[in-house]
């Protein structure tokens, strides 16, 4: 368990960690690989994303974050420069807002799904996926669905 991290408070322990990247960030990066602009390409595909992750209560600082899990919350930090890890936050998400959640393999992603108790889903996306289907799965035991 880990401590000393942005948005923890004294008395909380990080129960899992995973780095993500929005949803169809691997597609949006593989397909504009060639093309003239990649990089805008895909900051527009995450602008699209953010903004329905933002309207169900998941807000994020950019295409590439840290997950963070807690007894009581998921945290979403914003990655540093420097070999991704947490930075700042970016957003917190409390667990009683949420429903369910779900990880899948898709090839080589890695997909997790979180539903939340108003209907909305926000789903990211990990290239290794261990990590993230970890977190997955310590979330679902705190939330009881299932």
């Amino acid at each position: 368990m880990e401590r000393g991290l942005p948005g923890l408070e004294s008395h909380e322990n990080l129960l899992a960690r995973a780095p993500a990247s929005f949803r169809g960030a691997t597609v949006t990066s593989i397909s504009s690989t060639f093309a003239l602009g990649s990089a805008r390409k895909r900051l527009e595909t995450y602008n699209v994303w953010a903004l329905d992750a933002g309207s169900a209560g998941f807000r994020t600082e950019g295409p590439e974050m840290v997950l963070g899990l807690t007894d009581t919350k998921l945290i979403v930090w914003k990655t540093t420069f420097w070999f991704n890890r947490p930075g700042s936050i970016a957003g917190e998400v409390p667990l009683d807002k949420v429903h369910d959640v779900a990880a899948a393999r898709h090839g080589m992603v890695t997909g997790l799904a979180i539903v939340f108790k108003n209907g909305r889903i926000v789903e990211v996306e990990a290239m290794r996926g261990r990590r993230l289907r970890h977190l997955a799965a310590r979330m679902q035991e705190l939330i009881g669905a299932g």
